[in-house]
């Protein structure tokens, strides 16, 4: 189901955003030819692929509680995506990244854009400005493509308050994961209460918005509310797994990229648990070293893995992954059995998945 799924519903939501964003392009040539490149490279950015995850399960939960107007839901889902853009290239500025999906981020578009045209003068400041702004942008078209959707004002009203609701809360996950670093001790409960603002209020969000378009009861928003929360949590472990001992062809941007800004991922947290004292000391060295090696990053690898912290964390996924699909069956009325199937599969795929 989940695969039948995604190729019905990806290629529609690939159009609705491709056909959003080339109207906003069209206004904005009114104003300057800058500006129409500027939304074509925000065009680019998003179409460069993505799994579309939440704006299709936005759509199977509207579709799930009963909602009847797919695709009037399409057209509503690519709020979602477009925040999630948002936040990453804002992240990427945070980061210090690089590549996205194999391209160029944002801000280093337009930090080599100005130093082709002028060289190195304000190149590296004009990329970070333009950046911040393309990340203003899309959480701002998201907001537009929400409150122009064809559903009733006081049922938008609701929606585009869970959107803000997961903005804010998006945010507060983006601090508490620039801080962690900074903290003398880090337990797991630091950060599963990170990856639920950072990670889990937007999946979590797609679901809800999409159950309140379909004007859901509440018994099926809360089962909705839940199966995202834990899912997500899924997700983000297997994500830390991945882009530790994962492929760089396969997760778009350089492998190890935790490890050099410091991040205290669930692999770390554990890790320097769990660890001998000299195999904690070595990888507290290693965090956050910018020029780590290939060599260097190996070590990490070996030092998760012998302390055990990459089969706790595996272990950890796949209970958040088991409890999340119980959450579903407690919707009532029940979900579809499309929509049923459909995140059941979704949620094994979270900690299935390589990419």
């Amino acid at each position: 189901m989940l695969k039948e799924v995604m190729d019905e519903l990806s290629p529609m939501v690939e159009e609705a955003l491709r056909n959003f964003l080339r109207k906003e392009g069209e206004e904005a040539e009114k104003l300057s030819s800058f500006q129409r490149e500027y939304y074509g490279n925000l065009e680019e950015f998003l179409l460069r692929g993505g799994k579309r995850l939440r704006p299709i399960a936005l759509i199977m939960a509207y579709e799930g509680v009963g909602g009847q107007d797919v695709e009037a839901a399409v057209e509503a889902s690519i709020c979602v995506e477009l925040l999630h853009n948002s936040s990453l290239v804002h992240d990427d500025i945070i980061d210090r990244d690089e590549l996205r999906r194999g391209g160029p981020t944002m801000h280093v578009k337009y930090r080599d854009w100005l130093r082709r045209l002028r060289g190195e003068r304000d190149a590296e400041h004009f990329g970070l400005s333009m950046g911040i702004l393309a990340g203003d942008s899309l959480f701002n078209l998201g907001f537009k493509s929400l409150a122009e959707a064809r559903f009733k004002e006081e049922v938008k009203l609701k929606a585009l308050r869970l959107y803000v609701e997961a903005y804010e809360q998006l945010i507060d996950g983006v601090l508490m994961d620039t801080y962690l670093p900074l903290m003398l001790e880090v337990d797991e409960g630091d950060y599963l209460t990170m990856v639920d603002l950072k990670t889990g209020s937007l999946f979590e969000k797609s679901l809800t918005i999409g159950s309140t378009l379909a004007e859901a009861k509440p018994l099926q928003l809360r089962a909705l509310s839940r199966y995202g929360i834990l899912a997500a949590k899924g997700f983000q472990i297997q994500d830390d797994i991945i882009g530790l001992f994962g492929r760089e062809e396969e997760v778009g941007k350089p492998v190890g990229s935790d490890v050099r800004e410091g991040k205290m991922t669930l692999l770390m947290v554990k890790a320097l648990q769990l660890a001998s004292l000299s195999d904690r000391e070595r990888l507290r060295s290693l965090l956050g070293k910018r020029d780590l090696t290939a060599g260097e990053l190996a070590e990490v690898r070996r030092i998760v893995e012998g302390s055990g912290a990459l089969e706790h964390a595996k272990n950890l996924a796949a209970s958040f992954i088991k409890e999340a699909k119980q959450q579903l069956r407690l919707a009532d009325p029940p979900l579809t059995s499309k929509a049923l199937s459909f995140f059941e599969e979704l949620a094994d795929f979270f900690i299935q998945r390589s990419f």
